[in-house]
Parts: C-alpha cells; sequence; structure tokens
C-alpha cells in the first residue's frame, strides 16, 4: 500500500487558534513565519492569531494569493532568511497551507 507521511501538523477545530501559543513552545520556536492572506488580515482572524502567539512576535507575510505563484514563495524564502525565521505556520485555508 502507498504511504505519504507528513511531518507538519495540521490543526482545525473552533477555537484552535488558542491553542497557537502552547503549539509554538511545544516546538521551540522563537521566530516563526506565519504564512497567510489579506482576507484572514481583514476578518480579524491574524491579530487573534498574533495575541495567541504572545510573548513572541511571529514574523507576518500576508500576501499569499490564491493558487500560491513561485514570487510569493520567492517572497517568504526572502523574508524567512532576511528574519531569521526557524519554523512555518499557516494560518487560513488551502492557500496559505499550500504556500506554507
Amino acid at each position: 500500500m502507498p504511504l505519504i507521511q507528513y511531518l507538519s501538523r495540521i490543526q482545525f477545530d473552533f477555537g484552535a487558534i488558542a491553542s497557537l501559543g502552547d503549539e509554538i513552545a511545544r516546538l521551540g520556536l522563537k521566530r516563526p513565519l506565519l504564512v497567510t492572506d489579506a482576507g484572514v488580515a481583514d476578518a480579524g482572524i491574524l491579530q487573534r492569531a498574533l495575541d495567541a502567539a504572545r510573548p513572541l512576535d511571529p514574523v507576518v507575510y500576508d500576501g499569499t494569493t490564491e493558487n500560491p505563484t513561485e514570487r510569493s514563495l520567492l517572497d517568504c524564502i526572502e523574508i524567512w532568511n532576511d528574519r531569521g525565521c526557524d519554523g512555518v505556520i499557516a494560518l487560513g485555508g488551502g492557500s496559505p497551507i499550500d504556500l506554507a
């Protein structure tokens, strides 16, 4: 039987965002890159995630487009390198998850 095994962990449920700080601590991250899109930011969900991540201040990329492009990936890589990120968190639906 073919098997695909992912190393990433996806949490989803009502109120799951409240556990973001605990998940960041469990992973030992100090400067995560939070990948999201403008719709999530405009809906106030990004701010809730940032509040849940305190006292850390994740680096945010909110330029994700539908069906992310290579340009978006290169932007994230540049941010990762420039800001010294040590982990990636996707916040939102399929496109942020695909990009992250």
